[in-house]
């Protein structure tokens, strides 16, 4: 069930109506929730091709009923694992352990069957076929499950911040499971820490004229980012350059760089906003996803703002982990690791790898420009100090190089061309840091441009289907034909939403999240609800009967 959907309307029009009918009935209140939830989640989205069957339900059962139960064993241990008696002790703490160890095992193993475990068959015969060794690759038939990485990590944070110590198990069982399947933000999230939203639920929601005024607000907010910025986009410029770009010129693919850039933007935080405006809508207070990701003046702001519940998650229950474990010398590691996985978290494919490495080496370069920015009193002598930029420098180029020549299969012009254009932006990076406040606005909007382009470009590999695809789009947008964009190649109305959605992200937040929603709640009730039947209707119009998932539903 699609939220831009005559369907999704019939189901959450009830389910608003009954859950706050229920408002004083606490327990009935809950298992109303549930079963809407656990019913949004088996109807599933009605696309072609058709999603995981009904009965995968039985997994988010699973991973529920696991974290509560190790939650419990887990907390029942903690006095004996601080017990005087050392055997006691640790007898208790190999326990705790282990019901850790189970829920890793239960929640992450699933994950890696249903997401990887192709991948890894072929990319082991992959790199067999390397080294001379023929290996045919086979092929599990398996259906990722709707939603298996949100759920998959919001139910284990719960049992992780209970062995720390974090949390208090959940008593109720049912209030539990509501945690892992609230239907807003199970398929797609933000994901929602169990110490966000079990409070919540405890407490009970409060009917808010407010929270109904601002989450109708995001609603309708999300729903123009899906359909007019995500899928009109999509459907009228970039799945045809895409699927075939050996046939468009080198202007035409970087329009539809730009065009997948807003694109995948506005269908992910146009879904984050539909998300939190229906928990608003229903009393609960879910997390920021988004936050003008594009204005990022380099690759860690844009992970601060970008998927923010996941790099959030990743920085807590890894990155601080490794460094408490290995200590701050492992600093580049943690981070490389960090991010890789944060990258892998997207996809499983040599695509996803590479994407993943980009941005890896992008967040390590930015750690090592800052730290050495910060350094005080360990200037080496100009010499040194210009041998090691030549040498560095030459080495960068090097790897730039080799990478275009060897991986990307580019001609040997164009491969220099592309170690020029990398070395080009970290030679502009490192030279303009951004360290002080008097650096102005010139250097910022250089340092956002440079960032905002390296998204541009590690979004090949996001949205093309397999390697050779993303290779021939790198050639072709290298290529630098000169032919311009020919007479077609989009609407006006196509224009219009790229150029107007890409330029309305660089303006204030303020403009839409205090003063857009202060005159829309100014909208008088019965105003409000026609225009929002309008623009129900021509939002239907504009994805002409064929709705599209969210481009994250897939992962």
């Amino acid at each position: 069930m699609l939220f831009p959907t005559f369907d999704f309307l019939l189901f959450v029009i009830p389910v608003l109506l009954g859950f706050w009918a229920l408002a004083n009935r606490p327990l009935l209140r809950v298992v109303f929730l549930l079963g809407a939830s656990y019913f949004f989640y088996m109807a599933g989205p009605q696309t072609d091709p058709v999603g995981a069957p009904w009965y995968f339900v039985g997994l988010l059962v699973f991973s529920t009923v696991l974290d509560y139960v190790a939650g419990h064993a887990i907390h029942r241990l903690e006095p004996a694992a601080g017990s005087e008696d050392v055997s006691v002790a640790a007898s208790a703490k190999r326990r705790r352990n282990l019901w850790l160890g189970l829920s890793l095992t239960g929640n992450l193993g699933l994950l890696g069957y249903f997401k990887y475990a192709n991948f890894f068959m072929a990319a082991f015969a992959d790199m067999a076929g390397a080294v001379g060794i023929s290996i045919e690759a086979y092929h599990l038939d398996v259906i990722l499950p709707l939603g298996i990485s949100f759920y998959t990590f919001q139910s284990l944070s719960y049992t992780l911040d209970v062995w720390r110590g974090r949390l208090t198990p959940e008593p109720s069982l049912l209030r539990f499971a509501l945690f892992v399947s609230f239907f807003p933000q199970l398929v797609a999230g933000p994901i929602v820490r169990a110490s966000q939203f079990l409070p919540q639920l405890q407490a009970g929601p409060r009917f808010s004229r407010e929270g109904m005024e601002t989450g109708a607000f995001r609603i309708c907010r999300g729903l123009i980012k899906k359909v007019i910025l995500g899928d009109f986009i999509a459907v009228h410029l970039t799945d045809r350059i895409f699927d075939s770009p050996g046939m468009f010129t080198s202007a035409e693919l970087l329009v539809a760089l730009y065009g997948y850039t807003l694109q995948i933007y506005a269908d992910f935080s146009g879904y984050s906003d539909i998300a939190i405006g229906l928990g608003l809508m229903l009393g609960f207070v879910l997390p920021e996803n988004f936050d003008r990701p594009y204005q990022s003046r380099d690759i860690a702001e844009y992970w601060r703002r970008w998927h923010m519940t996941l790099s959030s998650w990743l920085r807590d229950y890894l990155f601080f982990q490794l460094l408490a474990r290995f200590g701050a010398r492992a600093g580049y590691v943690a981070v490389w690791l960090t991010m890789f996985l944060v990258g892998m978290w997207h996809g499983a494919s040599w695509n996803f790898v590479i994407y993943a490495n980009i941005h890896a080496g992008a967040v390590v370069f930015n750690r090592w420009n800052r730290m050495r920015r910060n350094k005080r009193g360990q200037a080496p002598a100009k010499v040194v100090k210009a041998l090691r930029w030549a040498l560095g420098s030459a080495a960068g180029f090097g790897i730039s190089y080799a990478l275009g020549l060897y991986l990307f299969k580019l001609p040997s012009e164009l491969a220099l061309l592309l170690a020029g254009f990398v070395m080009g932006a970290f030679l502009l990076v490192t030279a303009l840091p951004l360290s002080k406040i008097r650096d102005g606005r010139t250097r910022t909007a250089v340092h956002i441009a440079i960032t905002f382009h390296l998204l541009v470009f590690s979004r090949i590999f996001f949205r093309a289907p397999d390697l050779e695809t993303a290779r021939s789009f790198i050639t072709g947008l290298l290529r630098l034909d000169g032919y311009g964009l020919r007479p077609g190649l989009a609407s006006e109305w196509v224009w219009i939403a790229l150029i107007g959605g890409l330029a309305f992200h660089f303006t204030p937040k303020e403009w839409v999240n205090v003063r857009a929603l202060a005159a829309f709640r100014r909208i008088p009730g019965l105003a409000l609800g026609v225009g929002f039947l309008g623009l129900a209707y021509a939002l239907m119009k504009v994805l002409e009967g064929a709705p599209r998932a969210f481009i994250y539903f897939q992962f």
